[in-house]
């Protein structure tokens, strides 16, 4: 887990909005690899363990990773995703994540990969986590977001995390979230931008003098 992308992170818990304390028992430059993320609210700790960071409240079984990405497939997602420097991060959702070693050979962008198939380890430039469901991570944290799931609850959490303007890549057969403003498509995949969220409306009350 790099250390930069703690501040990011929050309690997936019920309660209101917290960042978390990290503690390092073992490090690896700049990457925590082995020690616990804890809630200063619910007190409820999150172990990092060869660098991935466990929001699951029980394990399950990890899906088989997908071997069929390419450089020619990185160099797209990385435009589409519109990762031209190495400012902020994105977060590859699922079966996305399986893109990851070959988009950090064409990108600078560090990585989130959230819930991401096989048995994967954080390393420089891809941080992991594992969560149940919504996903650890400040409101408009990420620069761009990958979506790999049609559920509701993840896309909202998705779409939740991601920037104004920040770019939303999904397989076509996902909806497009509220929210989010549709670029481009083709028979596999969309990209869109977040939208800005609108302000609630403010009513103003005028204070007549009294003559």
């Amino acid at each position: 887990m790099f250390i930069e992308l703690v501040d990011a992170l929050r309690c997936p818990r019920t309660h209101e909005e917290s960042w978390l304390v990290a503690s390092a028992t073992r490090m690896d430059a700049r990457h925590i690899v082995t020690g616990t993320l804890g809630c200063p609210v619910c007190l409820t700790e999150y172990p990092i363990e060869h660098g991935v960071v466990d929001f699951r409240a029980e394990r399950v079984p990890v899906r088989t990773r997908r071997d069929d990405a390419s450089a020619e497939s990185a160099i797209r997602m990385a435009a589409m995703l519109d990762l031209a420097d190495a400012s902020g991060f994105a977060v590859l959702l699922g079966d996305w994540a399986s893109m990851a070693i070959e988009l950090t050979a064409v990108a600078d962008t560090p990585l989130i990969l959230v819930d991401p198939p096989g048995d994967v380890s954080g390393s420089p430039g891809i941080s992991v986590l594992r969560c149940d469901g919504e996903i650890p991570l400040a409101s408009g944290a990420a620069r761009a977001v990958a979506i790999d799931d049609a559920s509701v609850g993840r896309i909202l959490s998705a779409t939740r995390v991601t920037r104004v303007k920040g770019r939303v890549l999904a397989p076509a057969a996902v909806p497009v979230p509220q929210g989010v403003r549709e670029l481009a498509r083709d028979e596999h995949v969309w990209v869109g931008e977040r939208e800005s969220v609108a302000s609630p409306i403010v009513t103003l009350h005028v204070r007549r003098a009294h003559t």
